[in-house]
């Protein structure tokens, strides 16, 4: 059996429309699509307690690297390292959602490890600056995501690569 290609597991949340991507990001930067939500995925937190919110957003999260694994393995490849992003804070929730969230990945996934960023403000489109928030990249893997990641959010305006995913309804 070949080698796997290993690449960083990239999820981008948008907090504005609740809406996910999944995206694998090899060493030299290229982007692969893999898995995206419908617009309001991630809205079933709204209006929940803090540790609900919580809850709910790292359940979910958990279901999404789990296909977006599987989708890179059935394309030869495997995750070295997980990097969540979020375009601003989660919306409609406490301030300390988010850094709540980063903080649990981080801590209980080792292998991969994770790191979280969040989209600085003021950063162009083109070239995003990422604050991270929890975690640290793997020091050679600076590169690809920077050339990697820019390529990743010019496809999220493109429906084609990506593959749909529709959640079950959240109990509530």
């Amino acid at each position: 059996m070949r080698n796997k290609q290993p690449v960083l597991l990239t999820v981008l949340i948008e907090c504005e429309s609740f809406r996910w991507y999944v995206a694998g990001i090899d060493q030299q930067g290229n982007t692969t699509p893999l898995l995206c939500s419908e617009p309001q995925d991630l809205a079933p937190y709204i209006g929940e307690p803090f540790d609900e919110q919580a809850n709910f957003l790292r359940h979910r999260l958990s279901g999404v690297l789990q296909r977006g694994c599987d989708r890179l393995w059935g394309k030869m490849m495997k995750p070295c390292q997980v990097v969540f992003v979020t375009d601003m804070p989660f919306q409609q929730a406490e301030d300390g959602l988010t850094q709540r969230v980063a903080d649990h990945f981080f801590e209980w996934m080792t292998s991969p490890p994770v790191v979280f960023y969040t989209i600085r403000e003021s950063s162009p489109v083109c070239n995003p600056h990422l604050d991270s928030i929890a975690g640290e990249l793997l020091a050679d893997w600076n590169e690809a995501l920077k050339q990697g990641f820019p390529k990743m959010l010019s496809k999220c305006s493109q429906t084609d690569p990506w593959e749909l995913v529709v959640s079950k309804p959240h109990p509530g």
